[in-house]
């Protein structure tokens, strides 16, 4: 990679399985947080993978949009962009009704100082509010291997039958986001 655009176009690019999953997927999509690290580029891929399919269905990308190039260059690449504050229930309940929901809103940096509440409120209530508004849509949560123990590199790591063991306070309420998700 020579360059951010050569980056995000390979990171946006659909693979055949992609393709084949976004003709399956009946309905519309749904992308909550869609303004973090990996959104732009997943929602800019599911845009590309409809193309590529020949199937017309709307790709809409929720999140603050506390930078407003980003929520431009999401745009631009033909996702819908809806301004929501995933912590407000009033704005979650105006977003679109959609089948699928994928669910990318976290926040993991910024978790000292003082701001672990909103670390908290991020992780577990933006998520119990999501997942009750959507409770009758199907939904994709991002998760993080942060729930699991530390564990000896040569060991493989831990895998998901094995018991969870999160260490402070972003592991904590990470692991409150998917019992958020577990319990709606």
């Amino acid at each position: 990679m020579h360059s951010e655009q050569e980056l995000d176009e390979a990171l946006s690019r659909p693979t055949a399985a992609d393709v084949q999953a976004l003709v399956k997927m009946a309905g519309d999509l749904l992308i909550l947080g869609v303004s973090g690290k990996m959104g732009p580029s997943l929602a800019a891929l599911a845009r590309r993978a409809c193309e590529q399919a020949g199937r017309s269905k709307r790709i809409f990308g929720a999140a603050r949009f506390s930078d407003p190039m980003v929520r431009q260059a999401i745009e631009a690449r033909g996702v819908e962009t809806v301004v929501c504050d995933l912590l407000d229930r009033v704005d979650v309940e105006k977003l679109p009704d959609c089948p699928n929901v994928l669910y990318m809103a976290g926040q993991k940096f910024g978790t000292a100082g003082g701001k672990q509440a909103l670390t908290w409120a991020t992780n577990t209530y933006a998520a119990a509010i999501a997942a009750e508004r959507f409770r009758n849509s199907r939904m994709v949560a991002f998760s993080t291997g942060n729930v699991y123990p530390f564990t000896p590199a040569a060991s493989g790591g831990p895998v998901e039958s094995d018991p969870t063991g999160p260490v402070g306070e972003y592991a904590e309420s990470a692991l409150g986001r998917e019992r958020m998700f577990e319990y709606f």
